[in-house]
């Protein structure tokens, strides 16, 4: 089974009304272009449309999110980028984020969690 059957619009709706308080946008209201979610020491998420791809919306969208990430405590952040997503692994890597290796992640569905194989990326965000 892939991911993406079991992540419906219904459970991402779900899961961006629980991480709403660590969600950052951009875009004018109502049309978002992007948007960021931190959980704990992770960058748990990352979006930017097609449409606002070269507009520095990520570079923004990322910034923000390690700004944030520092300011609760955490040293060192991590995220997990799908196997193959080279387009977003060569703009982590642009930001100074690490690959570290390959593990499983348990990515959240409506019906529980899904063991994913991905790129573990980390960056020190405190100095």
């Amino acid at each position: 089974m892939e991911l993406r059957r079991v992540r419906t619009l219904e459970s991402f709706r779900q899961r961006l009304q629980t991480a709403l308080p660590d969600t950052r946008v951009v875009g004018p209201p109502g049309v978002p272009r992007g948007f960021c979610i931190t959980k704990g020491d992770e960058l748990y998420q990352i979006y930017v449309s097609t449409q606002a791809r070269g507009s520095g919306a990520a570079a923004a969208l990322m910034a923000d999110a390690e700004a944030r990430l520092a300011k609760s405590g955490v040293e060192t952040a991590w995220l997990a980028c799908a196997i193959g997503n080279h387009r977003a692994a060569r703009f982590y890597e642009k930001c100074g984020w690490c690959r570290v290796g390959v593990v499983t992640y348990q990515a959240e569905t409506a019906t529980g969690y899904f063991p994913l194989r991905v790129w573990h990326y980390e960056k020190r965000v405190t100095s």
